[in-house]
């Protein structure tokens, strides 16, 4: 499956669809890209600021991304059930510098849901910006 494919089954269009791009992938991790955080119009955005724990969205996208990717669930509609266990570094993500790398390993994956574990850093590295896990409803298509 190609990425636009993968994408294109996720709910988010438009401005909400917050990865710009995959880097890699495999059947157990994806490397994706995000680059407007920084935007003054970013959707997550509210009264001027964006907060860090805001982007817990992009792990979800990349999760959901993998997902996709890799035919888990099948033909089917994914959603966010759940965070957890989120570890912010930085209070406000205005000052990270763009490109912001996501990555995302899966944890575990049953007919109806996948677990995935998330680290979103800026570029060239250093401490994670954001990092938690995500629990992804599979919910196949009728």
């Amino acid at each position: 499956m190609t990425l636009d494919a993968a994408l294109s089954r996720m709910p988010h269009r438009g401005p909400m669809l917050l990865i710009a791009r995959v880097l890699e992938a495999d059947p157990e991790r994806i490397l994706a890209e995000a680059t407007d955080h920084r935007a003054p119009d970013h959707p997550l955005r509210r009264r001027g600021r964006l907060m860090t724990a805001a982007l817990a969205e992009i792990g979800a996208q990349a999760a959901a991304a993998h997902a996709s990717l890799h035919g888990i669930g099948g033909a089917h509609i994914g959603m966010l059930l759940a965070l957890r266990d989120l570890a912010i570094g930085v209070p406000e993500a205005d000052a990270i510098a763009a490109p912001l790398r996501a990555e995302a390993r899966r944890i575990a994956v049953d007919g109806i849901g996948a677990r995935y574990r998330f680290t979103l850093e800026p570029p060239g590295g250093g401490p994670a910006v954001l990092a938690g896990e995500a629990l992804l409803s599979i919910r196949g298509l009728e």
